[in-house]
């Protein structure tokens, strides 16, 4: 017999099914095999399923989502972090089951990939449109912090990009 769903269960899981792509968007971008997205997605809803009895509302549960969501992943709250490889051309092609995706979007995420773990998660909140002000309470960075280091990021990007550019 199982135990009957809480109003508080319900609302989180209501919660976590209206915003899911959030979680989806951070899995791929640290994650690279569909096994490894589905487990770091579990790894992020457990988390937020401890942290939810806490949340105090004071801020809009999308940036609280992210928040948990971009440290657990950048944490490697699960596993312990795998030492940074250097990949071939052949490893940065993405996979097959993100075929639907544009060339430009690959391209994009194969450039993401060359970001450390930090730099992916500012990138990632930019992408999705976030201002400094809502990135710095994400980040717990100050806003003058983060220009720079998107300053820096985009840089890195457009050298990442141009070099894509020349090898195809």
């Amino acid at each position: 017999m199982s135990t009957p769903i809480t109003t508080n269960e319900s609302e989180f899981i209501a919660l976590l099914e209206a915003h899911q792509a959030i979680l989806h968007k951070v899995c791929r971008m640290y994650a690279r095999t569909e096994d490894a997205r589905r487990d770091l997605f579990q790894d992020i809803a457990a988390q937020m399923w401890r942290a939810w009895p806490n949340f105090r509302r004071d801020s809009k549960v999308t940036t609280w989502m992210y928040r948990i969501a971009l440290n657990v992943a950048i944490s490697g709250l699960r596993k312990p972090v795998l030492p940074v490889q250097t990949l071939t051309d052949e490893q940065h092609r993405l996979p097959a089951t993100d075929s639907e995706m544009s060339e430009s979007v690959a391209r994009l995420y194969a450039a993401l990939d060359g970001l450390n773990r930090v730099e992916k998660s500012f990138a990632l909140l930019l992408l999705d449109d976030y201002s400094y002000e809502e990135m710095a309470q994400i980040t717990g960075l100050t806003t003058d912090h983060l220009r720079v280091k998107m300053f820096r990021i985009r840089e890195k990007l457009r050298t990442i990009l141009q070099q894509q550019k020349h090898t195809l």
